[in-house]
């Protein structure tokens, strides 16, 4: 129906343009009749061609004003309009149940004309000649060969239809439906002048269930954003629960599945369980989740190590890579920041300006009054290797009075990746805004004897809350201010 709209609209954009060509060429010249007299004018039907058709196929009208038809009947069975080609030339085609009978069509204006004429209509009859298989896989596409073929409406596999992917005289492709209840009786269906009538094409039909097969669980998971699980098969899933509660799809394909964590499931490690078929299940245990605010800044599956800009005048021996030696941290992703510092200095050897790089605009508004419940919480994952570089945090400025400073022990994290977490409320206690800075430097010391001082980091993120439940830890007061 929008395509017939649509066509209509044109039809009158040009009888209004021709109403203005006629006017502006002759101001004498009186328009015999309004578009609305035009639209109204009364059709004929003076011949059908041919007098004998296929069902599903086409059928050419001649006759008067047809370019206004709206609908078209066969037998009083409606049928498609393909082609309105001009004023006296219509086409249709014959839809697959209907019976012999006169051809009317009706125009917008509800003016309607009556063929003279019988269209009969034939019936032919299809005929599979290939073997049908004994089973196959839901998805699954079958080819069949045959005569007649376009005259199949539907294929059935017991209560189900399959969905006829390709369809001509001689061939057909069906794919299997995902019906539980093998054995099942396929046939296929086809019209005849006494209605709707089925052929069996096999009587023990097994239908197999296929595990969907998942290549990408999600490593993170938070309340605002949407969850993906990509495979394949995938469209076979019946349901996912996250931490034990049932979340709605929102969508489901055969190569991915999406939905949104349950309100009610709480931040910390959670089991994603997938349900398939009857009883099958697929579960992926201790997917990290947050149930609050959350922005990620910088994660180095999507960010390169040069998000870090290396000072080789202060260091000429200093390098940077993502990953190294160390494993990856808990979670996300699989990769991280390797930053190894060579020359004792004070001096900033490695700046990340995460204003300039990050490419999460949020970052101004960090601090801002209202914004994570009022409890700003930065987070990162560090693995120093039991050296202890020098942070520093710039939060406003590049001022004295705008950074903050963590070293000793305190940046000691032994061999192991530790989830550091900053309140940022205060932090500052002069700052209450972001402005136009945030700057992570590291540096030795001047006092350092052992190289290299080594920082392996990653997730640079804000939550509303400090999250224990992944075992961060607070280190907002061993924060000193740097001289």
């Amino acid at each position: 129906m929008k395509t017939r709209g649509i066509q209509f609209t044109a039809i009158l954009i040009m009888l209004f343009s021709l109403a203005l060509v006629f006017t502006a060429c002759d101001a004498d010249t009186e328009v015999d009749k309004t578009v609305d007299e035009i639209l109204a004018a009364q059709p004929t039907i003076e011949s059908i061609s041919p007098g004998t058709a296929n069902i599903l196929s086409k059928v050419t009208i001649t006759g008067t004003f047809l370019n206004f038809a709206e609908t078209a009947f066969v037998g009083g069975v409606e049928c498609q309009i393909t082609q309105r080609i001009n004023g006296k030339t219509l086409e249709i085609k014959v839809a697959p149940n209907a019976t012999s009978g006169v051809v009317k069509i009706i125009t917008s204006a509800g003016k309607e004309a009556v063929s003279s004429e019988t269209l009969t209509v034939t019936y032919p009859t299809p005929s599979v000649t290939s073997a049908f298989p004994s089973s196959a896989t839901v998805n699954e596409n079958i080819v069949l060969s045959g005569t007649n073929l376009t005259s199949i409406t539907r294929i059935s596999f017991g209560d189900m239809d399959g969905t006829i992917q390709f369809q001509e005289d001689q061939a057909i492709v069906v794919s299997v439906p995902n019906n539980e209840n093998s054995p099942v009786v396929v046939s296929y269906y086809y019209n005849t002048a006494n209605g709707e009538v089925s052929q069996l094409l096999n009587d023990t039909f097994n239908i197999l269930i296929p595990t969907p097969i998942i290549s990408s669980w999600p490593s993170l998971m938070n309340r605002d954003s949407e969850v993906t699980i990509v495979g394949t098969d995938m469209n076979l899933i019946t349901g996912v629960s996250v931490g034990g509660q049932n979340a709605t799809l929102n969508t489901a394909s055969a190569t991915s599945v999406s939905f949104n964590v349950p309100s009610g499931v709480a931040t910390g490690y959670q089991d994603i369980v997938v349900n398939y078929g009857t009883s099958g299940q697929l579960t992926q245990p201790n997917v990290p989740y947050i149930n609050g605010q959350f922005e990620s800044y910088i994660e180095f599956d999507s960010y390169a190590a040069d998000v870090f800009v290396i000072d080789l005048s202060k260091d000429p021996l200093a390098t940077q890579q993502l990953n190294n030696v160390v494993d990856q941290p808990p979670f996300p992703g699989s990769s991280y920041y390797n930053l190894q510092m060579n020359t004792a200095t004070g001096s900033t050897i490695a700046r990340m300006r995460l204003h300039n790089v990050t490419n999460n605009d949020t970052w101004p508004n960090m601090i801002d009054t209202g914004n994570f419940g009022d409890n700003p919480v930065l987070h990162f994952w560090i693995n120093t290797e039991s050296t202890e570089p020098i942070l520093k945090i710039y939060i406003g400025g590049t001022g004295s009075a705008n950074r903050r400073q963590l070293s000793g022990s305190d940046m000691n994290t032994g061999g192991d990746w530790k989830l550091y977490a900053v309140r940022l409320k205060g932090f500052i206690p002069s700052i209450s805004t972001i402005g136009s800075t945030f700057e992570i430097r590291f540096n030795t010391g001047s006092g350092v004897t052992e190289f290299p001082v080594k920082v392996n980091m990653d997730w640079i993120i804000v939550t509303d809350s400090v999250l224990t439940e992944f075992g961060a830890i607070d280190v907002t007061d061993a924060f000193a201010a740097a001289g």
